[in-house]
């Protein structure tokens, strides 16, 4: 079977969005996550629960793109490409 790309963009669903599909995780070679630093929806994991997350589950953090910042210079979120 080739690489394949599981690529998730839910809006602060990203663990549930996981866990859902942990059954079918292990197809996937590649994980691409939009993660947030700060709570910009109610309840919502942050990056680095998503980060551990799938670590626990063999993935690695390979890069890091399209940081974004509020007014003040802080990190608010980030798209995180984990590969096994």
């Amino acid at each position: 079977m080739p690489p394949a790309l599981l690529k998730l963009d839910v809006q602060g669903f990203e663990l549930q969005a996981l866990a859902g599909c942990e059954d079918v995780l292990a197809r996937f070679a590649w994980v691409y996550v939009e993660c947030s630093f700060v709570e910009l929806y109610a309840g919502q994991a942050f990056a680095d629960a998503v980060i551990a997350w799938l670590r626990e589950r063999g993935f690695v953090l390979r890069g890091v793109y399209n940081m974004a910042y509020d007014g003040e210079g802080r990190a608010v979120q980030a798209d995180f490409l984990f590969g096994r």
